[in-house]
């Protein structure tokens, strides 16, 4: 298993940045209690999966510092090959905090921008979706020694299949009728679809021609993970889905901006589609350096090749996720930002996003250009006076351009009048703390026991 030093930087800050802002999100949630209920729950399930996000980017941290220790020859007694790593509390814990995700990426589509479960028991329903799919993904994953991620990420899809028609719904709505409002629940949708999939669109070239194969290969070999028959045939279903989705996305917003005008949003995906273009390019001159692991002994890859992978995915992942999520939550009606003491919680969330987005900037630059350290600190003090100088410009302009994706559905579709109790909201947070609870239990007693020594 190759590792570099660049590889993992961004991994110790997304831990700490995403439990910070799930932590303030979810306070804030508890606050809000003047908001449509979809959109107020839909908060918290964002919410908790940021918190979620963050405790398996922690273990995800441990793991990687145990293996430059490996790397660097200082052996630890419990830590001494890759295999005694790979078969402990971390990487158990890891996985749990995996599958409780995944539970938790079932249940939004569900939800929100429209709500498929309309009842005033939605809240219970979807906690006990998700306590019981954790209660069997993660014991299953951990004995199965990870043989099934592939059929159990089909789970993970349950968005495609949600969204992606809801999607088309508005564009079709405000397109070729002209609904008024039809623009913010396709918009909402698209947002929710970049906060879940980006990490996986960025190489959806890669899926549509089949060549990520030799990615999952590669990995499974430098992680000692065996995948199942059936779970090597429903990858290829998977990244296949990936490829597709993004591409009707794209369309979608090519075709919105010909009629109604360019927008952020056509930015954001062009965007995605040119590093997917460059994606497939770079794999098919890396291709023999993928394909090494599989055939013989496992080539490093070039030093380019890898900080090209931190600016993409990794920036994707632990960057414009937290930033997507927050934007939702800020701008589609979900946080009640007048309830006591609920504005100065935003504004501790904006600056933070604000801050973490400029050092992680700087420090990709660092990578790849010989800038010292005083220069690049100095812009970073630059940045930080700067944003503090305009924090309640920026607050303004964040907040104040709200939109609600509820109240234009009203107008659009027949949508039943709930009332959910606030002992519904409370229950379901409860729930959240003791799933994650379970799962970290679970990690403990597993690599107590030496399940698989």
């Amino acid at each position: 298993m190759v590792q570099y030093e660049s590889l993992n930087e961004l991994l110790p800050v997304a831990s700490v940045v995403h439990i910070a802002l799930g932590a303030m999100a979810l306070v804030l949630m508890h606050r809000s209690r003047e908001r449509e209920w979809n959109e107020r729950f839909a908060g918290l399930i964002i919410s908790w999966m940021m918190v979620m996000l963050g405790i398996e980017y922690v273990f995800s941290t441990l793991i990687d510092y145990r293996i430059d220790q490996l790397v660097a020859g200082e052996q630890v007694a419990v830590f001494a090959t890759y295999e005694s790593i790979f078969y402990s509390w971390m990487t158990y814990g890891e996985s749990a905090m995996s599958s409780v995700l995944l539970s938790m990426v079932v249940i939004l589509p569900l939800i929100f921008p429209f709500p498929l479960i309309q009842k005033e028991s939605t809240l219970k329903i979807c906690a006990f979706i998700v306590i019981f799919i954790s209660m069997v993904l993660i014991p299953f994953d951990i004995f199965s020694e990870f043989s099934h991620n592939g059929a159990l990420a089909l789970l993970r899809w349950i968005g495609f299949f949600v969204w992606i028609p809801i999607y088309l719904r508005f564009l079709f709505g405000e397109m070729l009728y002209d609904e008024e409002g039809a623009r913010d629940v396709s918009s909402v949708t698209v947002l929710l679809l970049l906060g879940v999939y980006v990490q996986s669109w960025v190489f959806w070239l890669m899926h549509l021609t089949g060549i990520t194969s030799v990615y999952l290969s590669r990995w499974r070999v430098e992680d000692f993970v065996s995948q199942s028959l059936l779970s090597s045939s429903l990858d290829m279903v998977a990244v296949a889905i990936v490829g597709t989705s993004f591409l009707v996305l794209f369309l979608g917003e090519t075709w919105r901006a010909f009629k109604k005008g360019f927008s952020a949003m056509n930015v954001v995906l062009s965007l995605v589609f040119v590093v997917g273009v460059i994606w497939y390019l770079l794999t098919l001159v890396n291709y023999e350096t993928a394909e090494s692991c599989i055939l013989t002994t496992c080539q490093a890859w070039d030093e380019n090749f890898i900080d090209w992978y931190v600016f993409t995915f990794q920036v994707s992942k632990f960057l414009f996720v937290p930033l997507i999520f927050m934007f939702i939550l800020l701008n589609y009606n979900m946080i009640d930002t007048e309830a006591k003491g609920s504005k100065n919680i935003t504004r501790i969330m904006v600056l933070l996003l604000l801050l973490v987005a400029t050092s992680s900037l700087i420090e990709m630059i660092q990578i790849i250009l010989p800038i010292p350290e005083m220069i690049t600190s100095a812009l970073f003090a630059g940045g930080v006076v700067l944003f503090i100088g305009w924090e309640e410009r920026i607050m303004d302009q964040i907040i104040t351009k709200k939109s609600s994706a509820s109240e234009s559905l009203k107008g659009l579709v027949d949508m039943k009048k709930l009332r959910v109790e606030e002992a519904e909201f409370r229950f379901f947070s409860i729930s959240m703390a003791a799933v994650i609870g379970y799962g970290l239990l679970i990690a403990i007693l597993f690599d107590s026991m030496g399940m698989h020594l």
